[in-house]
């Protein structure tokens, strides 16, 4: 396994290959449009100070893209201390049991930890798969990580999308139980 920071187009192509199947696999019926994703990397191989946004690419021993993580550096409103937000985050079903997850993760939390970020925030949406998010969560703790607060999306743009599985989901064992 090796973890390679996002430098060339190519590199871009192997995100914007891996973001079509993190799509595919955890969309929600959310609208995908590549171009979007273009636009990030582009952004990111245009700032070699990566002073806002930063890719990071897993590559497999024969090379094959398995997984990804991007990461974005605001100032925080509440200070003047700066954050990071991990924005996507993807692995392929045949390397989650291994360290492929963390491993994008270190590189992420090493770039904002030498910008000075105060917080780093990240977010799980495998909402069809609640085991998975438990074990996640789990793994996310013991690297330090609290669980804070609740997300709530409202959808303005598209309102015919109900069934977005995203919307005021909760995650984990303690959710599913308390709907059973």
């Amino acid at each position: 396994m090796n973890i390679e920071a996002l430098q060339t187009p190519r590199q871009g192509v192997d995100i914007e290959e891996l973001a079509q199947l993190h799509h595919d696999e955890y969309g929600c019926g959310r609208k995908f449009n590549v171009a979007a994703v273009t636009r990030a990397v582009a952004g990111c191989v245009r700032d070699p100070d990566r002073k806002y946004i930063n890719a990071w690419i897993a590559y497999d021993n024969a090379h094959k893209a398995v997984g990804y993580i991007v990461g974005c550096i605001r100032p925080s409103l509440y200070n003047l201390a700066d954050i990071a937000s991990q924005e996507m985050w993807f692995v392929v079903p045949r390397h989650r049991s291994g360290l492929t997850a963390i491993m994008l993760l270190w590189h992420f939390e090493k770039w904002a930890t030498a910008r000075g970020c105060e917080r780093i925030y990240t977010q799980v949406e495998h909402d069809k798969e609640p085991e998975l998010v438990e074990r996640i969560i789990g793994v996310m703790e013991r690297l330090g990580y609290k669980k804070q607060g609740y997300i709530a999306v409202k959808h303005i743009s598209n309102k015919e999308n109900d069934d977005d599985r995203t919307t005021h989901s909760e995650v984990g064992v303690a959710a599913r139980q308390a709907a059973e």
